[in-house]
C-alpha cells in the first residue's frame, strides 16, 4: 500500500525519511527515537570513519522515529536534556 500521500497520524512510527515525506496538515513533529545525535557515533564506528554531510543525511532518513504533537515532542526533548 502506497502511503506517500497519506497524512501523518499521531503516534505513528517509521523511518524518519518516510514519515517526513508525507503530508503533515496537523503540524505534528517527527522525533527520532533514540535521538539521532546519540546514534551518530555508533554509525560512524560502523563505517570506520567520520561520515560526510550527505551520508549523515542518508542515515538520518533511516532513523526510527515517532510522530508526536508539538507539546509532547517538547516534553520528550526536555526530558532527554535532563539526562
Amino acid at each position: 500500500m502506497d502511503t506517500s500521500s497519506t497524512p501523518l497520524q499521531l503516534n505513528e512510527v517509521g523511518a524518519y525519511g518516510d514519515l517526513a515525506a508525507r503530508p503533515n496538515p496537523d503540524g505534528l513533529v517527527i522525533l527520532s527515537v533514540p535521538p539521532f545525535e546519540t546514534m551518530l557515533p555508533f554509525i560512524a564506528k560502523r563505517f570506520g570513519r567520520e561520515l560526510t554531510p550527505d551520508e549523515i543525511e542518508i542515515e538520518r532518513k533511516k532513523a526510527p522515529s515517532i510522530v508526536l504533537t508539538k507539546e509532547a515532542a517538547e516534553q520528550m526533548s526536555a526530558a532527554r536534556a535532563r539526562r
